[in-house]
């Protein structure tokens, strides 16, 4: 009997024991974790790596976009407006007036056909444009106007040629400062800027003189240029020949007709 209830013992003692070892885990044992939801994998992403769609893409990885922000733009690459503000990154530049606007498209250069005009009241022949209209009703005055019908910038040109005595004593010396008044008086009326260059020496119809050039805004707008040279003659006489025309096409008449008349004036 005595043995019987010590088996009996041992055997509750070892059930007891099988149930403590099956509610505890071992220390050693792996936890496991909970299970992923199907499809989805966990990546880390590196903190240096701009997110798609950012801008940033290409970039160096120590750039600073804020440097495109108000007066942080570089010098180097910043665009500014007319008022010289600077403008954003990649924003276009404006252009500054006149410095990098585009040069206006050359206009061609004009053609003359040129004739010979005789000024019987003067004593003088020479060649200017062909068709012109005469004015010789002053005795000491003879002037060829350009016809309306080629008139440009509504300013036709003319040319003046005339001769007026002086007195014995009048010399190079008063013909430059009569030269300098003339020009100063043109300017006097219908002009709202006039500007005249230095007198430079130079003859005309062989004889000694000076001339000067000059630039002239009219109050409608209209610009005129013009040169007027003199020269002393025998006899004591000063010759004037003074051409004016639109500003536009000042080298056309300056340099060809001008030119051409001073060239082949004579006297007869």
């Amino acid at each position: 009997m005595m043995k019987r209830l010590y088996m009996l013992a041992l055997l509750a003692l070892l059930v007891l024991g099988l149930a403590a070892c099956q509610q505890a885990p071992a220390a050693d044992a792996p936890v496991t974790q909970p299970e992923e939801e199907a499809g989805t994998t966990l990546q880390e992403s590196p903190l240096n790596m701009p997110a798609q769609g950012s801008g940033l893409e290409g970039l160096p990885e120590d750039y600073d976009p804020s440097i495109e922000e108000g007066d942080k733009l570089p010098l180097a690459d910043a665009a500014y407006d007319a008022s010289g503000i600077a403008l954003s990154a990649g924003a276009t530049p404006i252009p500054l007036d006149p410095v990098d606007l585009p040069s206006p498209t050359k206009r061609p250069d004009l053609t003359f056909t040129f004739a010979t005009y005789t000024a019987s009241n003067l004593g003088l022949t020479f060649e200017s444009v062909a068709g012109y209209i005469v004015d010789d009703s002053q005795p000491d005055v003879y002037v060829l106007t350009e016809p309306i019908e080629q008139q440009k910038d509504n300013y036709s040109v003319v040319f003046t040629l005339s001769r007026n005595a002086v007195t014995n004593a009048y010399n190079l010396n008063n013909l430059r400062a009569d030269l300098r008044t003339f020009g100063a008086d043109l300017g006097k009326v219908n002009y709202q800027e006039w500007r005249v260059s230095d007198t430079a020496q130079r003859t005309l119809l062989g004889k000694q003189g000076y001339y000067i050039t000059y630039r002239g805004v009219m109050y409608d707008g209209t610009i005129v240029r013009g040169r007027v040279h003199m020269s002393l003659l025998d006899n004591n006489r000063v010759l004037t020949l003074h051409y004016t025309g639109p500003g536009e096409y000042n080298t056309d008449y300056s340099n060809n007709v001008f030119t051409r008349i001073r060239s082949t004036l004579k006297a007869i």
